[in-house]
Protein backbone atom coordinates (compact mmCIF):
# COMPACT_ATOMS: atom_id res chain seq x y z
CA UNK A 1 0.00 0.00 0.00
CA UNK A 2 1.02 3.54 -0.92
CA UNK A 3 0.20 6.47 0.92
CA UNK A 4 3.04 8.83 1.33
CA UNK A 5 3.69 12.57 0.44
CA UNK A 6 4.54 13.08 -2.91
CA UNK A 7 7.22 14.85 -3.97
CA UNK A 8 6.08 17.10 -6.87
CA UNK A 9 2.41 17.82 -5.13
CA UNK A 10 3.30 21.88 -5.44
CA UNK A 11 3.35 20.87 -9.52
CA UNK A 12 0.29 18.74 -9.47
CA UNK A 13 -1.81 21.62 -7.80
CA UNK A 14 -0.68 24.34 -10.67
CA UNK A 15 -1.89 21.66 -13.59
CA UNK A 16 -4.61 21.13 -11.51
CA UNK A 17 -5.33 24.74 -11.47
CA UNK A 18 -4.68 25.43 -14.97
CA UNK A 19 -7.60 22.84 -15.98
CA UNK A 20 -9.89 24.00 -13.51
CA UNK A 21 -9.31 27.36 -15.02
CA UNK A 22 -9.95 26.07 -17.96
CA UNK A 23 -12.79 24.31 -17.77
CA UNK A 24 -14.69 25.13 -14.57
CA UNK A 25 -17.27 22.42 -14.59
CA UNK A 26 -15.23 20.08 -13.16
CA UNK A 27 -16.54 21.21 -10.12
CA UNK A 28 -19.16 22.74 -10.33
CA UNK A 29 -21.17 19.72 -12.25
CA UNK A 30 -21.08 18.20 -8.45
CA UNK A 31 -23.86 20.71 -7.98
CA UNK A 32 -26.89 18.54 -7.87
CA UNK A 33 -29.01 20.41 -5.19
CA UNK A 34 -29.04 20.14 -1.41
CA UNK A 35 -30.27 16.47 -1.34
CA UNK A 36 -26.69 15.00 -2.96
CA UNK A 37 -23.28 14.51 -1.74
CA UNK A 38 -20.55 13.07 -3.51
CA UNK A 39 -19.08 10.24 -1.19
CA UNK A 40 -20.02 7.15 0.54
CA UNK A 41 -23.01 8.54 3.35
CA UNK A 42 -25.21 6.34 5.90
CA UNK A 43 -27.72 3.45 4.78
CA UNK A 44 -27.48 0.76 2.35
CA UNK A 45 -26.13 0.84 -1.20
CA UNK A 46 -27.34 0.42 -4.57
CA UNK A 47 -25.22 -1.37 -7.28
CA UNK A 48 -25.23 -0.36 -10.49
CA UNK A 49 -22.98 -2.17 -13.38
CA UNK A 50 -24.14 -1.25 -16.43
CA UNK A 51 -21.63 -0.54 -18.96
CA UNK A 52 -24.07 0.77 -21.85
CA UNK A 53 -23.14 4.61 -21.21
CA UNK A 54 -19.21 3.34 -22.50
CA UNK A 55 -19.17 4.06 -26.28
CA UNK A 56 -19.16 0.94 -28.17
CA UNK A 57 -20.50 -1.23 -25.12
CA UNK A 58 -24.01 -1.21 -25.41
CA UNK A 59 -24.73 -4.47 -26.73
CA UNK A 60 -26.77 -7.38 -25.31
CA UNK A 61 -23.81 -9.48 -24.97
CA UNK A 62 -22.10 -7.08 -21.91
CA UNK A 63 -24.71 -7.48 -19.71
CA UNK A 64 -23.97 -10.78 -18.21
CA UNK A 65 -20.82 -8.62 -16.93
CA UNK A 66 -22.98 -5.98 -15.38
CA UNK A 67 -23.61 -8.12 -12.19
CA UNK A 68 -20.04 -7.78 -11.33
CA UNK A 69 -20.91 -5.40 -9.33
CA UNK A 70 -23.16 -6.90 -6.92
CA UNK A 71 -19.53 -8.45 -5.35
CA UNK A 72 -19.33 -5.57 -3.70
CA UNK A 73 -22.93 -5.45 -2.00
CA UNK A 74 -23.51 -6.09 1.51
CA UNK A 75 -26.62 -7.52 3.15
CA UNK A 76 -29.36 -4.95 2.29
CA UNK A 77 -27.96 -3.54 -0.40
CA UNK A 78 -30.02 -3.42 -3.87
CA UNK A 79 -28.75 -4.55 -7.19
CA UNK A 80 -30.30 -2.88 -10.59
CA UNK A 81 -30.05 -5.48 -13.52
CA UNK A 82 -31.01 -5.37 -17.16
CA UNK A 83 -32.30 -9.50 -16.18
CA UNK A 84 -32.01 -11.39 -13.07
CA UNK A 85 -30.11 -14.37 -13.01
CA UNK A 86 -32.08 -16.50 -10.69
CA UNK A 87 -28.74 -19.21 -10.73
CA UNK A 88 -26.20 -16.80 -10.05
CA UNK A 89 -28.38 -15.06 -7.23
CA UNK A 90 -28.79 -18.43 -5.55
CA UNK A 91 -24.83 -18.84 -5.74
CA UNK A 92 -24.17 -15.03 -3.93
CA UNK A 93 -26.75 -16.92 -1.09
CA UNK A 94 -25.58 -20.10 -0.90
CA UNK A 95 -21.55 -19.88 -1.45
CA UNK A 96 -20.98 -15.76 -0.40
CA UNK A 97 -23.53 -14.85 2.37
CA UNK A 98 -25.41 -12.72 0.32
CA UNK A 99 -28.88 -13.60 0.86
CA UNK A 100 -30.57 -10.48 1.74
CA UNK A 101 -29.94 -8.42 -1.46
CA UNK A 102 -32.83 -6.87 -3.28
CA UNK A 103 -32.69 -7.22 -7.53
CA UNK A 104 -34.11 -4.55 -9.54
CA UNK A 105 -35.24 -5.35 -13.26
CA UNK A 106 -35.17 -2.65 -15.79
CA UNK A 107 -35.87 -2.87 -19.24
CA UNK A 108 -32.96 -4.91 -20.96
CA UNK A 109 -32.94 -2.86 -24.53
CA UNK A 110 -29.32 -1.69 -24.16
CA UNK A 111 -29.55 1.78 -25.47
CA UNK A 112 -31.44 2.98 -22.58
CA UNK A 113 -28.90 3.14 -19.77
CA UNK A 114 -30.09 1.47 -16.54
CA UNK A 115 -29.82 5.37 -14.19
CA UNK A 116 -32.13 7.10 -16.65
CA UNK A 117 -34.84 4.64 -16.84
CA UNK A 118 -34.62 4.44 -13.37
CA UNK A 119 -34.89 8.31 -12.36
CA UNK A 120 -38.08 8.17 -15.35
CA UNK A 121 -39.99 5.44 -13.84
CA UNK A 122 -42.08 6.19 -11.05
CA UNK A 123 -42.37 1.97 -10.39
CA UNK A 124 -39.03 1.22 -10.17
CA UNK A 125 -37.78 4.58 -8.10
CA UNK A 126 -40.40 4.01 -5.67
CA UNK A 127 -38.66 1.02 -3.52
CA UNK A 128 -35.48 3.09 -3.92
CA UNK A 129 -37.32 6.26 -2.42
CA UNK A 130 -38.75 4.07 0.20
CA UNK A 131 -35.47 2.76 1.24
CA UNK A 132 -33.78 6.03 1.64
CA UNK A 133 -36.81 7.30 3.84
CA UNK A 134 -36.15 4.08 6.21
CA UNK A 135 -32.36 4.05 6.27
CA UNK A 136 -31.83 7.88 5.91
CA UNK A 137 -30.29 7.96 3.05
CA UNK A 138 -28.85 5.42 0.75
CA UNK A 139 -24.85 5.53 -1.67
CA UNK A 140 -24.98 5.02 -5.02
CA UNK A 141 -22.29 2.87 -6.26
CA UNK A 142 -21.88 2.49 -10.30
CA UNK A 143 -19.40 0.82 -12.60
CA UNK A 144 -19.44 4.56 -14.78
CA UNK A 145 -20.23 7.47 -12.51
CA UNK A 146 -22.39 9.77 -15.32
CA UNK A 147 -24.48 12.83 -14.92
CA UNK A 148 -27.51 10.12 -15.63
CA UNK A 149 -26.55 8.56 -11.82
CA UNK A 150 -26.10 11.71 -10.40
CA UNK A 151 -29.48 12.71 -11.51
CA UNK A 152 -30.92 9.67 -10.68
CA UNK A 153 -29.43 10.77 -6.90
CA UNK A 154 -31.15 13.57 -7.26
CA UNK A 155 -34.91 12.16 -7.98
CA UNK A 156 -34.26 10.18 -5.05
CA UNK A 157 -33.17 12.47 -2.39
CA UNK A 158 -35.70 15.35 -4.00
CA UNK A 159 -38.37 12.83 -3.18
CA UNK A 160 -36.89 11.13 0.24
CA UNK A 161 -36.12 14.03 1.43
CA UNK A 162 -33.14 12.23 2.34
CA UNK A 163 -29.39 13.43 1.67
CA UNK A 164 -28.33 10.51 -1.33
CA UNK A 165 -24.64 10.15 -1.69
CA UNK A 166 -22.55 8.91 -5.18
CA UNK A 167 -19.83 6.99 -4.56
CA UNK A 168 -17.70 8.61 -7.48
CA UNK A 169 -16.29 11.57 -9.75
CA UNK A 170 -17.92 14.17 -10.91
CA UNK A 171 -19.29 13.81 -14.46
CA UNK A 172 -16.84 15.95 -16.18
CA UNK A 173 -14.00 14.52 -14.18
CA UNK A 174 -15.55 11.02 -15.58
CA UNK A 175 -15.61 12.14 -18.93
CA UNK A 176 -12.30 13.75 -18.83
CA UNK A 177 -10.52 10.47 -17.53
CA UNK A 178 -12.14 7.79 -19.47
CA UNK A 179 -11.12 10.18 -22.38
CA UNK A 180 -7.85 8.67 -23.60
CA UNK A 181 -6.77 11.83 -26.14
CA UNK A 182 -7.68 13.36 -22.43
CA UNK A 183 -5.57 11.25 -20.62
CA UNK A 184 -2.71 11.48 -22.92
CA UNK A 185 -1.99 14.94 -22.68
CA UNK A 186 -2.60 15.02 -18.71
CA UNK A 187 -0.11 12.56 -18.61
CA UNK A 188 2.45 13.95 -20.74
CA UNK A 189 1.97 16.86 -18.55
CA UNK A 190 2.45 15.50 -15.39
CA UNK A 191 5.20 12.91 -15.77
CA UNK A 192 6.88 14.14 -19.28
CA UNK A 193 6.26 13.68 -23.15
CA UNK A 194 8.41 10.92 -23.28
CA UNK A 195 5.61 8.56 -20.79
CA UNK A 196 2.85 8.39 -23.66
CA UNK A 197 3.62 7.16 -27.17
CA UNK A 198 3.03 9.61 -30.18
CA UNK A 199 -0.30 10.40 -29.99
CA UNK A 200 -2.35 12.37 -31.86
CA UNK A 201 -5.26 13.78 -32.47
CA UNK A 202 -8.02 13.58 -35.83
CA UNK A 203 -10.99 15.62 -36.37
CA UNK A 204 -11.61 14.28 -39.23
CA UNK A 205 -11.53 11.16 -41.84
CA UNK A 206 -9.15 13.02 -44.26
CA UNK A 207 -7.24 14.16 -41.08
CA UNK A 208 -7.18 10.77 -39.74
CA UNK A 209 -5.98 8.94 -43.06
CA UNK A 210 -2.75 12.24 -43.26
CA UNK A 211 -1.97 11.40 -39.32
CA UNK A 212 -1.74 7.19 -40.54
CA UNK A 213 0.08 7.63 -43.18
CA UNK A 214 2.47 10.23 -41.65
CA UNK A 215 3.12 8.07 -38.58
CA UNK A 216 3.58 4.78 -40.25
CA UNK A 217 5.86 6.71 -41.85
CA UNK A 218 8.29 5.83 -38.81
CA UNK A 219 6.81 2.90 -36.81
CA UNK A 220 6.18 0.01 -37.93
CA UNK A 221 2.38 -0.19 -36.56
CA UNK A 222 -0.36 2.17 -35.84
CA UNK A 223 -3.56 2.10 -33.84
CA UNK A 224 -6.76 4.00 -34.24
CA UNK A 225 -8.67 4.40 -31.09
CA UNK A 226 -12.37 5.55 -30.26
CA UNK A 227 -11.10 7.91 -27.45
CA UNK A 228 -14.29 7.29 -25.15
CA UNK A 229 -14.50 3.34 -25.38
CA UNK A 230 -13.40 0.81 -22.81
CA UNK A 231 -10.07 -1.34 -23.37
CA UNK A 232 -9.64 -2.73 -26.74
CA UNK A 233 -13.32 -2.71 -27.93
CA UNK A 234 -12.64 0.56 -29.92
CA UNK A 235 -9.20 -0.13 -31.38
CA UNK A 236 -7.93 -0.99 -34.93
CA UNK A 237 -4.60 -2.15 -35.14
CA UNK A 238 -2.32 -1.29 -38.39
CA UNK A 239 0.41 -2.60 -40.19
CA UNK A 240 1.76 0.67 -41.43
CA UNK A 241 2.92 -0.47 -44.70
CA UNK A 242 0.17 -1.97 -45.87
CA UNK A 243 -1.41 1.76 -45.19
CA UNK A 244 1.79 3.11 -46.56
CA UNK A 245 0.91 1.66 -50.07
CA UNK A 246 -2.78 3.39 -50.30
CA UNK A 247 -4.23 5.94 -51.93
CA UNK A 248 -5.30 8.08 -49.46
CA UNK A 249 -8.44 8.91 -50.85
CA UNK A 250 -8.51 5.00 -50.06
CA UNK A 251 -7.37 4.91 -46.77
CA UNK A 252 -9.78 7.43 -45.99
CA UNK A 253 -12.52 5.00 -47.11
CA UNK A 254 -10.71 2.02 -45.31
CA UNK A 255 -10.50 3.84 -41.77
CA UNK A 256 -14.34 4.46 -42.23
CA UNK A 257 -15.15 1.04 -43.15
CA UNK A 258 -13.47 -0.51 -40.38
CA UNK A 259 -13.95 2.19 -38.01
CA UNK A 260 -17.82 1.85 -38.84
CA UNK A 261 -17.80 -2.14 -38.08
CA UNK A 262 -16.99 -1.95 -34.96
CA UNK A 263 -19.98 -0.15 -34.08
CA UNK A 264 -18.02 3.58 -34.29
CA UNK A 265 -20.41 6.60 -35.07
CA UNK A 266 -19.03 9.25 -36.79
CA UNK A 267 -17.89 11.34 -33.59
CA UNK A 268 -14.43 13.19 -33.56
CA UNK A 269 -11.93 13.41 -32.17
CA UNK A 270 -10.69 9.85 -32.94
CA UNK A 271 -6.95 9.13 -31.53
CA UNK A 272 -3.76 8.43 -33.64
CA UNK A 273 -0.73 6.81 -32.41
CA UNK A 274 1.96 4.51 -32.39
CA UNK A 275 0.70 0.83 -31.33
CA UNK A 276 4.16 -0.05 -28.92
CA UNK A 277 6.73 -2.92 -29.95
CA UNK A 278 8.31 -5.45 -27.82
CA UNK A 279 5.78 -5.09 -24.67
CA UNK A 280 7.27 -7.58 -21.58
CA UNK A 281 4.13 -6.38 -19.68
CA UNK A 282 1.26 -4.83 -19.27
CA UNK A 283 0.53 -3.72 -15.81
CA UNK A 284 -2.62 -1.50 -14.56
CA UNK A 285 -2.28 0.11 -11.39
CA UNK A 286 -4.94 -0.11 -8.87
CA UNK A 287 -6.02 3.62 -7.32
CA UNK A 288 -8.52 4.73 -4.62
CA UNK A 289 -8.85 8.58 -4.32
CA UNK A 290 -10.55 9.69 -1.71
CA UNK A 291 -12.04 13.62 -0.81
CA UNK A 292 -9.16 15.79 -0.53
CA UNK A 293 -9.97 16.85 2.73
CA UNK A 294 -9.57 13.04 3.46
CA UNK A 295 -6.22 12.50 2.68
CA UNK A 296 -3.84 11.30 -0.68
CA UNK A 297 -4.53 8.80 -3.11
CA UNK A 298 -3.75 5.26 -2.35
CA UNK A 299 -2.13 2.98 -4.84
CA UNK A 300 -3.54 -0.34 -3.55
CA UNK A 301 -1.77 -2.77 -5.56
CA UNK A 302 -0.04 -3.16 -8.94
CA UNK A 303 -1.37 -6.36 -11.34
CA UNK A 304 -0.15 -7.53 -14.81
CA UNK A 305 -2.93 -7.55 -16.96
CA UNK A 306 -3.41 -10.88 -18.92
CA UNK A 307 -4.33 -10.06 -22.88
CA UNK A 308 -4.67 -11.72 -26.44
CA UNK A 309 -5.14 -11.11 -30.13
CA UNK A 310 -4.38 -8.20 -31.91
CA UNK A 311 -6.47 -5.53 -30.27
CA UNK A 312 -4.52 -6.73 -26.61
CA UNK A 313 -8.45 -7.68 -25.50
CA UNK A 314 -7.99 -8.06 -21.80
CA UNK A 315 -8.51 -11.64 -20.55
CA UNK A 316 -7.41 -11.52 -17.38
CA UNK A 317 -5.00 -10.25 -14.24
CA UNK A 318 -2.64 -11.18 -11.78
CA UNK A 319 -0.64 -9.73 -9.01
CA UNK A 320 2.49 -8.04 -10.25
CA UNK A 321 5.88 -9.41 -9.83
CA UNK A 322 7.94 -6.77 -11.95
CA UNK A 323 10.74 -5.63 -9.98
CA UNK A 324 10.65 -3.55 -6.97
CA UNK A 325 12.25 -0.92 -8.86
CA UNK A 326 9.81 -0.54 -11.75
CA UNK A 327 7.21 -0.90 -8.82
CA UNK A 328 8.30 1.93 -6.94
CA UNK A 329 8.33 3.99 -10.10
CA UNK A 330 4.76 3.29 -10.81
CA UNK A 331 3.31 3.97 -7.20
CA UNK A 332 5.10 7.42 -8.09
CA UNK A 333 3.90 8.21 -11.28
CA UNK A 334 0.74 6.97 -10.51
CA UNK A 335 -0.19 8.53 -7.52
CA UNK A 336 1.32 12.09 -9.33
CA UNK A 337 -1.58 11.59 -11.81
CA UNK A 338 -3.58 11.10 -8.98
CA UNK A 339 -3.15 13.73 -7.30
CA UNK A 340 -4.01 16.35 -10.31
CA UNK A 341 -7.29 13.85 -10.67
CA UNK A 342 -8.08 14.74 -7.10
CA UNK A 343 -8.57 18.25 -7.15
CA UNK A 344 -10.61 18.23 -10.16
CA UNK A 345 -13.23 16.83 -8.59
CA UNK A 346 -12.54 13.30 -8.66
CA UNK A 347 -13.30 10.93 -6.05
CA UNK A 348 -13.70 6.52 -5.58
CA UNK A 349 -12.25 4.05 -8.17
CA UNK A 350 -9.38 4.58 -10.81
CA UNK A 351 -6.72 2.93 -12.49
CA UNK A 352 -4.18 3.64 -15.23
CA UNK A 353 -2.65 0.92 -17.56
CA UNK A 354 1.12 1.13 -18.71
CA UNK A 355 3.19 -0.78 -21.20
CA UNK A 356 6.77 -1.93 -20.59
CA UNK A 357 8.88 -2.21 -23.71
CA UNK A 358 11.96 -4.11 -23.78
CA UNK A 359 13.73 -3.32 -26.88
CA UNK A 360 16.71 -5.95 -27.42
CA UNK A 361 18.74 -3.31 -27.68
CA UNK A 362 18.15 0.00 -25.28
CA UNK A 363 16.34 0.74 -22.28
CA UNK A 364 13.16 -0.42 -21.12
CA UNK A 365 10.28 2.64 -21.68
CA UNK A 366 7.51 2.84 -19.47
CA UNK A 367 4.39 4.19 -21.39
CA UNK A 368 0.73 5.36 -19.70
CA UNK A 369 -1.87 4.41 -22.15
CA UNK A 370 -4.91 5.15 -20.94
CA UNK A 371 -7.30 5.79 -17.46
CA UNK A 372 -10.11 4.00 -16.30
CA UNK A 373 -12.15 6.24 -14.31
CA UNK A 374 -14.54 3.50 -13.40
CA UNK A 375 -14.36 0.02 -11.66
CA UNK A 376 -13.39 -2.96 -13.66
CA UNK A 377 -12.45 -6.29 -14.42
CA UNK A 378 -9.37 -5.93 -11.64
CA UNK A 379 -10.52 -3.23 -9.38
CA UNK A 380 -14.03 -5.11 -8.74
CA UNK A 381 -12.33 -8.81 -7.96
CA UNK A 382 -10.08 -7.27 -5.86
CA UNK A 383 -12.58 -5.26 -3.49
CA UNK A 384 -14.52 -8.22 -3.21
CA UNK A 385 -11.45 -10.52 -2.11
CA UNK A 386 -10.92 -7.74 0.80
CA UNK A 387 -14.80 -7.90 1.62
CA UNK A 388 -14.80 -11.33 1.72
CA UNK A 389 -11.90 -12.22 3.60
CA UNK A 390 -13.10 -9.14 5.99
CA UNK A 391 -9.84 -7.65 5.65
CA UNK A 392 -9.58 -3.86 6.44
CA UNK A 393 -9.07 -1.39 3.18
CA UNK A 394 -5.15 -1.05 4.00
CA UNK A 395 -4.22 -4.59 4.45
CA UNK A 396 -1.85 -6.11 2.02
CA UNK A 397 -3.68 -8.50 -0.50
CA UNK A 398 -3.33 -11.82 -1.09
CA UNK A 399 -2.17 -13.99 -3.98
CA UNK A 400 -5.13 -13.24 -6.44
CA UNK A 401 -5.81 -14.26 -10.52
CA UNK A 402 -8.47 -13.18 -12.25
CA UNK A 403 -9.90 -14.92 -15.75
CA UNK A 404 -12.31 -13.25 -18.33
CA UNK A 405 -12.65 -15.42 -20.86
CA UNK A 406 -14.71 -17.52 -23.50
CA UNK A 407 -14.24 -21.01 -23.81
CA UNK A 408 -14.83 -23.63 -26.43
CA UNK A 409 -17.29 -26.05 -25.65
CA UNK A 410 -20.87 -26.19 -24.66
CA UNK A 411 -22.76 -23.10 -22.85
CA UNK A 412 -23.95 -24.02 -19.73
CA UNK A 413 -26.04 -21.91 -16.93
CA UNK A 414 -24.75 -21.02 -13.61
CA UNK A 415 -25.92 -24.19 -11.64
CA UNK A 416 -23.73 -26.33 -14.08
CA UNK A 417 -20.83 -24.49 -13.54
CA UNK A 418 -20.93 -24.19 -9.42
CA UNK A 419 -21.02 -27.99 -10.20
CA UNK A 420 -17.76 -28.37 -12.52
CA UNK A 421 -15.89 -25.93 -9.79
CA UNK A 422 -17.72 -27.45 -6.77
CA UNK A 423 -14.91 -28.51 -5.01
CA UNK A 424 -12.88 -25.24 -5.85
CA UNK A 425 -15.66 -22.27 -4.78
CA UNK A 426 -14.61 -20.42 -1.89
CA UNK A 427 -17.12 -20.47 0.59
CA UNK A 428 -18.06 -17.59 3.08
CA UNK A 429 -17.21 -17.75 6.44
CA UNK A 430 -15.30 -21.57 6.22
CA UNK A 431 -12.49 -20.46 3.73
CA UNK A 432 -9.46 -18.32 2.96
CA UNK A 433 -8.67 -19.34 -0.64
CA UNK A 434 -10.99 -20.92 -3.56
CA UNK A 435 -12.49 -19.61 -6.49
CA UNK A 436 -15.23 -16.89 -6.80
CA UNK A 437 -17.68 -16.88 -9.45
CA UNK A 438 -17.57 -12.70 -10.41
CA UNK A 439 -20.86 -13.12 -13.20
CA UNK A 440 -23.09 -15.35 -14.71
CA UNK A 441 -21.90 -17.67 -17.68
CA UNK A 442 -23.20 -17.45 -20.96
CA UNK A 443 -25.56 -20.21 -21.58
CA UNK A 444 -24.87 -20.81 -25.29
CA UNK A 445 -21.99 -19.76 -28.20
CA UNK A 446 -19.75 -21.15 -25.89
CA UNK A 447 -18.36 -20.96 -22.10
CA UNK A 448 -17.80 -17.20 -21.02
CA UNK A 449 -16.84 -17.43 -17.58
CA UNK A 450 -15.45 -14.47 -15.05
CA UNK A 451 -13.96 -16.35 -11.78
CA UNK A 452 -11.45 -15.24 -9.00
CA UNK A 453 -8.70 -16.98 -7.75
CA UNK A 454 -7.73 -16.03 -4.07
CA UNK A 455 -4.87 -18.49 -2.87
CA UNK A 456 -2.05 -18.58 -0.69
CA UNK A 457 0.07 -17.88 -3.04
CA UNK A 458 0.59 -16.66 -6.67
CA UNK A 459 1.06 -20.36 -7.76
CA UNK A 460 -2.10 -21.44 -5.91
CA UNK A 461 -4.19 -18.65 -7.69
CA UNK A 462 -2.69 -19.83 -11.24
CA UNK A 463 -3.28 -23.37 -10.74
CA UNK A 464 -7.11 -23.07 -9.60
CA UNK A 465 -7.95 -21.31 -12.84
CA UNK A 466 -5.63 -23.70 -14.48
CA UNK A 467 -7.53 -26.76 -13.19
CA UNK A 468 -10.76 -24.32 -14.01
CA UNK A 469 -9.97 -24.03 -17.51
CA UNK A 470 -9.26 -28.06 -17.57
CA UNK A 471 -12.58 -29.25 -16.26
CA UNK A 472 -14.87 -26.53 -18.64
CA UNK A 473 -12.53 -27.37 -21.96
CA UNK A 474 -13.97 -30.48 -24.04
CA UNK A 475 -11.14 -32.96 -24.26
CA UNK A 476 -9.27 -32.42 -28.05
Amino acid sequence: MFTQKYLQEPECHLIAQDYLRDEPAFVSSLDFGPFVAQGIGPGPSVLIGDQSEISLLRASATQRLDHRMVLLARNGDTALVRRREPGFERYLADCLGLDDLTFLQVDAEPLRPVTYQLHTAKRLLDPLVDKARMHGGLTLKAYLTTGNVWRLAQAIGERSGQRIHVCGPSPRATRRANDKLWFSQLAGRVIGTDAIPPTLAAYGPAAAAGLVRRIGGSARQVIIKVPDSAGSAGNIRLEAAYCQNMALADLRQFLLERLHSIGWRDSYPILVGVWDENVSNSPSVQMWIPDLSKGDPVIEGIFEQRVQGGNAAFVGAASSALPDAIKAQLRTKAAQIACVLQRLGYFGRCSLDVVICAPAAGPETIHWIECNGRWGGVSIPMTATRQLLGDAPLAPLPAIAILQEKLRGPGMNCDALRQALSDLLFQQGRDQSGLVILSPPECEGGVSVNLLAIGETQTDADGMLAEAMRRLMPAP
